[in-house]
C-alpha cells in the first residue's frame, strides 16, 4: 500500500466550480476549506495550492465575496478568479435564451504543465472527467503521481481509472461543518 513521503512536493489545483456543484448537490453543511486543504496534503510538502474561481460580475464587489477570497487566502490557497460570461441570443422565433460560461479547465491544466518540473504529486479537486488526457500525459511523460479529491456519486468513472488515489469528500474526517445561523456566519462558502 502506497504511504505518503514527507519530503514530497505536492500541488493542490481546487475547480471552486466543480467543488461547489458537488457539495451542493450531496453534502449538507459548510466545507471546512483549511481541513481539505491539510487533507490534500497529508503531511507531504506543499509547493502550492491554488482555488479557481468564477466570478459573477457584480456593480460592487460583495463583502461575502470578498471574504471568501480573504478567507481562501488566510487558509493558504492563492486564488485565481474570472469573470462568469454570459451569452444571450434570441432564436428564430424570438424567444431569449442565456448560456452561461464559466470554467477554469483549460487554466487549471495550464497550470498543471506549468509546475511539473517542480513537483512530485498533484492532487486535484474536482470529479470532472474533462483532465483526463492531461492527467495520463503528466503521469507518463512527467512521472507526476495524480490524486484527486471529489464527491464520488458525480467523479467521472475515466477520472477515477486514470489517478493513483482517490479520496470521497464524504471520508475527510471533520471537513463539513453544521452552518450556523445566518446572523453570526463568517463567510466561507462559495459565492453563488
Amino acid at each position: 500500500m502506497w504511504r505518503p513521503e514527507s519530503s514530497e512536493r505536492v500541488a493542490v489545483f481546487v475547480d471552486g466550480a466543480n467543488l461547489y456543484h458537488s457539495i451542493k448537490t450531496y453534502h449538507k453543511g459548510m466545507l471546512d476549506y483549511a481541513q481539505l486543504l491539510a487533507a490534500a496534503v497529508d503531511g507531504r510538502k506543499l509547493l502550492r495550492a491554488t482555488f479557481y474561481i468564477v466570478e459573477k460580475q457584480e456593480p460592487d464587489e460583495t463583502p461575502a465575496a470578498r471574504s471568501f477570497v480573504y478567507n481562501l487566502n488566510k487558509f493558504g490557497y492563492k486564488v485565481r478568479s474570472k469573470p462568469l460570461i454570459v451569452h444571450e441570443t434570441v432564436t428564430p422565433e424570438g424567444e431569449k435564451t442565456v448560456h452561461h460560461k464559466g470554467d477554469w479547465d483549460i487554466g487549471i491544466i495550464v497550470d498543471m504543465m506549468r509546475l511539473a518540473d517542480h513537483a512530485d504529486t498533484y492532487v486535484l479537486v474536482s470529479g470532472d472527467g474533462d483532465y483526463v488526457e492531461a492527467i495520463e500525459y503528466l503521469q507518463s511523460e512527467k512521472g507526476i503521481r495524480v490524486e484527486a479529491i471529489s464527491a464520488g456519486q458525480c467523479t467521472s468513472q475515466a477520472l477515477l481509472d486514470v489517478c493513483d488515489l482517490h479520496t470521497d469528500l464524504a471520508d475527510i474526517p471533520d471537513l463539513f461543518r453544521e452552518p450556523r445561523p445566518t446572523s453570526q456566519r463568517a463567510a466561507v462558502k462559495y459565492p453563488e
